[in-house]
């Protein structure tokens, strides 16, 4: 007689997920947004514990302006990252964490940018930039190679050699 469940029994509602996430992926890759998403809160529905569909959900609620609710879905994703690790294992840790802190940064951006935010309290919008500036950092920290990080990591300050006129 076994103490409990074994590993494979505990584990076994996950059976199906991968394939899922694979579908969402590829949703998201035709332009099918609602597809993707759909197949992203199945599986959280199933597994919440699992950052890498929260990732996923997070980038089409971006898309689709939905910053505040792609904030909280990054977050977690983090505090899981953070508390256990990877689900699959397609990228190295540190580069999904990077993604994830970019992805953060990017919607805390965006929420910065909210009419909202630009006309309520500076010290509120001051602390939003900070945070984004401070997230977009952490990726840039996680994976040098990560392009959209490096930039916004350094974004928020002034230039003072001069530029080609241009702003984001």
């Amino acid at each position: 007689m076994t103490d409990g469940p074994t590993y494979d029994e505990r584990e076994s509602h996950l059976q199906g997920l991968g394939e899922q996430f694979l579908s969402g992926i590829q949703c998201m890759q035709k332009g099918d947004v609602d597809s993707a998403a759909e197949n992203f809160q199945r599986i959280l529905h199933v597994e919440p514990r699992l950052a890498e569909p929260r990732i996923e959900l997070a980038r089409i609620l971006l898309q689709t302006d939905q910053p505040k609710e792609a904030e909280a879905e990054l977050r977690e994703a983090i505090r899981i990252l953070e508390a256990k690790g990877l689900w699959l294992d397609t990228l190295p840790e540190d580069q999904v964490k990077s993604i994830a802190f970019a992805l953060l940064g990017e919607s805390l951006r965006c929420l910065a940018e909210s009419d909202a935010v630009v006309f309520g309290d500076p010290v509120a919008w001051r602390a939003i930039v900070d945070e984004a500036h401070a997230a977009f950092k952490k990726a840039r920290e996680l994976d040098p190679k990560n392009s959209h990080a490096d930039y916004w990591a350094g974004g928020f300050d002034v230039d003072a050699g001069g530029d080609d006129g241009a702003s984001d």
